[in-house]
């Protein structure tokens, strides 16, 4: 279970750039994206879009908008300072984030939070019950043992880890929708949104933009993991069209999917991991177990908000393959590409999960 990034120390709070054309900009994408959490966005013929871009969560946050949207610049910057606004409120690196007070205060007394914050630390909880564990944001003393907080990244000794495996939990936090708080039931025990905070961002920023600047067609990237469109770009009735790509191989595409009012979600250990005596251990940790995730190359979850396929992608990535598709199965606005570790001497092959996914194709 991967914890956020630490912020960057300066950003462009209004870089951007209007009038250029999608294909050029993804072109650019394919490196970067495929080779590491493995989507990248693909509307083919559609140039002219306008782009607005910004650093905030330790990533580029990006938009575009069909050129004809004349408030284009302005609903991507609004988007964005909301963006920043959450970022201020939920990560676990700024000390005086309502997140960091919790951690400090909780296990004390409880703590009351605004309905925002509770909103989503409750469908954590949800999450967490629904993938029996699998998805856990209380696991924030596991993600400082390994490093994968602050650094330097590093294998725990066996007490260490147990230690941080007792400290971690959803067992360990107890919401009270009546009084709107939170208590923290074991001293140590940390809550990290890394893996849910990016998405549920992305889904506030563009009901911003849905609500008061009527966009009807916008397709925002947080980073190289979390994506959701609304409507459709221009000429392009089934969506915008995203390509998961080889977690391996930074030229090879495994499936393609058309968004249209929906997230993607992508989490991959593939390009993320530290070796320690000839072994590789990557960032996404099983928070039922307290180490890496084995099995699965990459996890990207489909799903009407990107909060959702953001924990999912965890998740699933965690659980694995037909875990994954009893959940799909349970909830049919769900669906997944998962690809697992291949066997020497083979391609990594997609599978794909779910109702939704009917318009997806391996590639």
């Amino acid at each position: 279970m991967p914890g956020e990034e630490p912020p960057p120390t300066e950003w462009d709070r209004r870089a951007f750039l209007g009038g250029e054309g999608i294909g050029s900009y993804a072109a650019g994408l394919l490196g970067t994206l495929l080779g590491s959490d493995a989507a990248v966005l693909s509307v083919p013929g559609a140039r002219g879009l306008v782009r607005v871009s910004r650093r905030a969560m330790a990533c580029d946050f990006t938009l575009f908008f069909p050129a004809q949207c004349a408030s284009a610049v302005d609903a991507g910057c609004a988007a964005l300072d909301e963006i920043e606004r959450l970022e201020n409120k939920l990560s676990a690196y700024l000390a005086d984030s309502d997140i960091c007070r919790l951690n400090a205060e909780a296990y004390d007394a409880p703590v009351t939070v605004d309905q925002e914050v509770f909103s989503l630390l409750d469908t954590a909880g949800r999450l967490h019950r629904e993938t029996a564990g699998a998805f856990d944001i209380a696991a924030g003393s596991l993600i400082k043992a390994w490093g994968f907080f602050k650094g330097p990244r590093r294998l725990p000794g066996e007490a260490e880890l147990q230690a941080a495996l007792q400290a971690s939990g959803m067992a360990h936090v107890e919401l009270d929708a009546a009084a709107r708080s939170v208590r923290l039931l074991r001293r140590g025990v940390e809550v990290n949104l890394g893996s849910i905070g990016k998405g549920y961002a992305i889904d506030r920023a563009l009901d911003l933009i849905a609500g008061e600047f009527r966009a009807s067609a916008v397709f925002m990237l947080g980073g190289q993991s979390s994506l959701k469109a609304l409507g459709a770009p221009p000429d392009e009735p089934r969506g915008w069209k995203v390509e998961i790509g080889d977690p391996y191989n930074p030229r090879r595409r495994i499936a393609s999917v058309w968004l249209k009012n929906q997230a993607l979600g992508t989490s991959s250990a593939a390009n993320q991991w530290f070796e320690d005596g000839g072994r590789r251990y990557g960032h996404v940790l099983d928070p039922r177990t307290g180490r890496p995730a084995q099995g699965m190359a990459s996890a990207s979850v489909l799903s009407p908000t990107a909060a959702e396929a953001d924990a999912l992608s965890t998740a699933f990535f965690v659980m694995g393959i037909e875990p994954a598709r009893h959940y799909c199965q349970q909830h049919p606005e769900i669906g997944a590409v998962l690809v697992a570790e291949p066997q020497a001497g083979q391609a990594p092959e997609a599978v794909l999960l779910g109702q939704v996914l009917g318009n997806a194709r391996p590639a």
